[in-house]
């Protein structure tokens, strides 16, 4: 199966909201909101808190763990993306970051890694 880069991040991304509300329970509130800091990939609320997650999909592992797709400089402005996010609704006041990386090859998923990355 050969997909151009805008369909993969589509389909991580699907793939991950689904993971997130089927696997751990969580609700996706929102998907692609873009704010002047960046875009936030998925943004879900657990329980107590409300999480952006950037997802990272790449095809082959000998690219490396996806994870490491975001760079450092990034972090930053996805945090303050997801402050101005929560601002907009007065209803959270613990807020994440996490970062899901997954790799696809041949149309199946051959790798999936799910961190916290604010706060550590």
């Amino acid at each position: 199966m050969r997909v151009n880069r805008r369909e993969l991040g589509t389909l991580g991304e699907s793939f991950v909201g689904q993971y997130l509300e089927r696997c751990l329970g969580w609700r996706v509130i929102e998907k692609n909101w873009r704010t002047r800091f960046g875009e936030l990939d998925l943004i879900a609320e657990n329980e107590d808190e409300l999480v952006a997650v950037e997802v990272k999909t790449r095809t082959s592992p000998i690219d490396g763990d996806p994870i490491y797709a975001l760079r450092p400089a990034q972090i930053p402005k996805l945090v303050a993306a997801l402050t101005a996010y929560a601002a907009r609704a007065d209803r959270w006041s613990v807020f994440a970051l996490d970062v899901v990386g997954i790799t696809w090859k041949d149309g199946v998923v051959v790798g999936f890694r799910h961190e916290r990355l604010y706060p550590q």
